[in-house]
């Protein structure tokens, strides 16, 4: 497809999409480890059908990355020809020229996806990379935004991979911070006439009704009372896990635990002698 045949698609949506007029998509942007799960769930309780979730241990109360697009995009970046993932992902152009190889398989799951709903979406971090493969097929998509302090980021980055294979180290993750922010920040220069909002994890974390409040406005939806105490109780309750999670790893790794598992292994040591 021609780059200004696919600018004029992104710019009205695509007449040739399968969305009837009343479904309106939502996307969420960010990178991982950044809040965006916090956001989106925020989202479904405002009304947002955000697709099944990937369970997740790193977050107890929901990832939200709707699998359907997990395995799309794991599908597009093995296309690459490469081992590539999202901490070393394909470069930008690599993913936009598979455009004609997973045309269809885009048109498809967003016409699967958007079937009989008014508000729906995804968010999954990759989406960064791969957004200009579904733009010409989204018709008046609200975007939202997330971000959070890259130093935040990188160190969340670095404890979530741990027990990878591969652990992100810190200056590894600060470069892949710094890499989707680019991204990012490329989306919101290059595309001006898409509607999106611009949301802090730090300020959700901070007052999350009031930034509900700024997403249900955005979406044209009512923030009731009961919705906003259920927000509330839900980003609280995530914050709070994080950190009983962080103070429990703290605790395992500390002297403590250490002398611990030394006076364990010398009994076990000794049992075998």
């Amino acid at each position: 497809m021609r780059k200004n045949q696919r600018d004029q698609q992104i710019a009205a949506g695509d007449s040739t999409s399968h969305q009837n007029n009343t479904s309106r998509p939502v996307v969420v942007l960010g990178l991982a480890r950044s809040g965006t799960s916090v956001v989106t769930g925020i989202l479904k309780i405002l009304g947002v059908e955000m697709g099944p979730s990937i369970e997740d241990e790193a977050n107890p109360q929901g990832s939200y990355e709707d699998i359907d697009f997990a395995k799309l995009h794991e599908k597009i970046f093995d296309a690459t020809g490469s081992e590539r993932g999202y901490w070393s992902p394909p470069p930008r152009e690599a993913i936009l020229a598979l455009h004609a190889q997973f045309d269809a398989t885009v048109r498809g799951l967003l016409s699967r996806k958007a079937a009989g709903k008014s508000l729906w979406g995804w968010k999954h971090p990759r989406t960064l990379l791969t957004y200009e493969l579904f733009l010409p097929y989204l018709v008046d998509p609200r975007f939202v935004l997330v971000f959070r302090n890259p130093l935040g980021i990188a160190l969340s980055s670095v404890d979530h991979t741990r027990k990878y294979r591969h652990p992100v180290d810190f200056s590894q993750a600060l470069r892949i911070a710094h890499l989707y922010h680019a991204e990012m920040v490329r989306f919101v220069e290059n595309y001006p006439q898409i509607s999106k909002l611009m949301i802090a994890y730090e300020d959700v974390l901070a007052d999350p009704t009031k930034e509900a409040a700024k997403m249900a406005g955005f979406l044209g939806v009512v923030l009731s009372d009961e919705k906003a105490r259920v927000v509330k109780e839900m980003v609280l309750s995530s914050e709070t896990l994080r950190v009983e999670k962080r103070k429990m790893r703290s605790f395992w790794r500390g002297k403590l635990p250490r002398l611990m598992r030394k006076w364990s292994q010398s009994i076990r040591s000794g049992r075998r002698d």
